[in-house]
């Protein structure tokens, strides 16, 4: 994380305390070193950031919300960023610590190694009557350009009568992609107001849903690709019109350039550039976003909804 946070505190200066977990430290022991990280701007003057890296051996984990604490500046805006392998929820007292002093909490979903585990602890927790901070997911950004070239192409005013006569769906997305390929689902199901019926996995490979609408039954199948980013990769999504079934299909179609097919009808192709986004930049961006978003707050409960359906009983 070190080196990333140069670009985030370029945009928006800040003190920064880093917590780190050293297993290679002693084990009740607690370093920390103090150093500043400096830019300049218009008129050549120098803007500085405060960076505490505070090191903690396995044992003294449960004492870095207590160094952490004095060093925040009360009249501020607190984000904390939880940058681990596990769902934050997972480690238990010491994220609901550091949590209660944070006004937003940041985390990524990406390559998470138990998906239904680490899905369904995050929707609890974001959903909590206790949960009052501002909750975001970096792979929810990542799929900014997905949704608004979704939106844009199946539009009732582009494509009427499309949305509400889809029958199947299918995402493809890289290994432990799972959760990023549910939030895109739930966003779909909760906007277009669909009820998850029935789940059924084969294992490591695919995983298919039944959703109900007014119309009728809708499938639902993501698809594991064996190699590539842990990120969704295609969407094929299936509709039928006065009898006969239209696809329309979106994908990468070159270098950081997302595209949609649609077979069936003579429809201009659509297409935009996928921004070049580093995970610091997405956190810069996020940083600024103190309120709760409630489409993503639907869409993570409805991917919660998935995930129970395949926890073993």
């Amino acid at each position: 994380i070190a080196p990333e946070m140069a670009s985030i505190v370029e945009r928006h200066p800040a003190r920064v305390v880093l917590l780190v977990a050293d297993e290679t430290g002693a084990a009740g022991d607690i370093e920390a070193h103090v150093s500043a990280q400096c830019h300049v701007i218009g008129g050549g003057r120098q803007v500085c950031s405060e960076h505490v890296t505070v090191n903690a051996g396995a044992d003294a984990l449960q004492r870095l919300p207590s160094v952490a604490r004095p060093l925040l500046i009360g009249d501020l805006p607190t984000a904390l960023w939880w940058e681990t392998a596990d769902a934050p929820p997972l480690a238990g007292e010491l994220f609901d610590e550091l949590a209660t002093m944070s006004d937003l909490v940041i985390y990524d979903s990406f390559d998470w190694p138990d998906a239904v585990r680490g899905v369904i602890a995050t929707a609890q927790w974001a959903a909590s009557e206790t949960t009052d901070q501002a909750v975001a997911d970096l792979a929810w950004r990542r799929l900014n350009p997905w949704r608004r070239l979704i939106g844009e192409s199946l539009d009732p005013a582009v494509m009427p009568g499309a949305v509400e006569q889809i029958t199947e769906i299918v995402i493809e997305h890289g290994p432990h992609g799972l959760p990023q390929a549910w939030l895109l689902t739930g966003w779909l199901a909760t906007c277009l107001h669909w009820q998850p019926a029935i789940g059924a996995v084969a294992p490591a490979v695919e995983v298919s849903w039944q959703f109900r609408s007014r119309r009728g039954a809708i499938r639902v199948t993501i698809r594991r690709l064996e190699e590539g980013a842990p990120e969704v990769r295609r969407i094929s999504i299936t509709w039928k019109m006065n009898g006969r079934a239209e696809t329309a299909t979106f994908a990468e179609t070159g270098p950081r350039r997302l595209g949609v097919t649609i077979t069936g009808r003579e429809v201009p192709r659509r297409a935009l550039t996928i921004p070049m986004e580093s995970r610091a930049t997405l956190v810069a961006e996020q940083l600024p976003e103190l309120e709760r978003d409630p489409l993503f707050q639907r869409s993570l409960a409805m991917a919660r909804s998935m995930a129970e359906a395949l926890r073993p009983s």
